[in-house]
């Protein structure tokens, strides 16, 4: 190992650090930086020692090995009580395009494409939205009903993480970047820079079943000031000891309940009703 280098144990030791526990349920945001810190496979053979089962995988190259060791080293802290999910969003409808629960690729990086084409994980059926998860609690994620229903609703995947209390863990990037359940909250909350928007098209199931179908998405009003800015929610959150932070290597990594986002960005829009985006920023 060189000091530019770290353990995927290291990352194991972070989220323990900050309240990730076996069974746990975990939305992770992840960003392929932190997957980049690890060795390359000659070193990580010779030079370390894991439980990991990694070397057995076949791997196009060493990306998609540091990307799987990234995985593991979350598999490893939540066990197989555990669920790890993952944004596997498409935006599919958006884009006028047909969705392919077992094909269409996850547009939200690369560590969550490498995860949602792994063994064993399994994908939501909404069209915009889904996530790609492994565990128990994929079974209720993966029941949740898409067609005439809102990505952002009270029947909608963030809902189900709301009442699992799921960890949300940035692994290397921004609660900004990462903070898509708080548009969930939004949506609960009634801010009126969002409105409801529908969008149709084609499914694809994933036993094969082509369906047509409709859903919710409340979109941002684009005459405003309406993209997220977290950075405020992520400062309160951290003030009041709910955030836990750990460094690996160069990244940082974050970690929150789904109770806890809930009710501080609750709070925050009672407070100010922009302090959720940039309009809300002072200058």
């Amino acid at each position: 190992m060189t000091r530019n280098t770290i353990t995927p144990s290291a990352v194991t030791d972070a989220l323990l650090s900050v309240g990730v526990t076996p069974g746990s349920v975990v939305l992770a945001h992840a960003d392929a930086i932190v997957a980049a810190q690890f060795p390359p496979v000659a070193d990580f053979h010779s030079n370390s020692h894991t439980n990991s089962n990694s070397h057995s995988h076949s791997h196009s190259n060493s990306n998609d090995w540091r990307l799987d060791l990234l995985i593991e080293a979350v598999e490893a802290v939540i066990g197989k009580r555990g669920t790890l999910v993952m944004p596997a969003f498409s935006y599919s409808f958006t884009k006028g395009e047909v969705f392919d629960v077992r094909k269409t690729p996850s547009a939200a990086g690369m560590v969550s494409e490498r995860f949602r084409i792994r063994p064993s994980v399994r994908r939501t059926a909404d069209p915009i939205f889904s996530f790609a998860g492994k565990g128990p609690a994929m079974q209720e994620l993966c029941a949740v009903p898409v067609n005439g229903c809102e990505c952002f609703g009270a029947n909608s995947a963030f809902s189900v993480l709301h009442r699992l209390n799921a960890h949300i863990i940035e692994l290397g990037c921004s609660m900004t970047r990462g903070g898509t359940f708080v548009h969930y909250v939004e949506t609960a909350h009634g801010v009126d820079y969002r409105y409801r928007k529908q969008f149709s098209g084609t499914t694809i199931s994933e036993s094969g079943g082509t369906a047509e179908c409709s859903v919710i998405y409340n979109v941002r009003d684009l005459t405003r000031r309406s993209d997220a800015d977290l950075r405020r929610l992520q400062k309160r959150l951290s003030d009041e000891g709910k955030l836990r932070t750990a460094d690996v290597g160069r990244s940082r990594i974050m970690a929150v309940t789904a109770n806890d986002v809930f009710e501080t960005a609750w709070k925050m829009l009672d407070e100010d009703p922009v302090s959720l985006i940039a309009e809300g920023v002072c200058s």
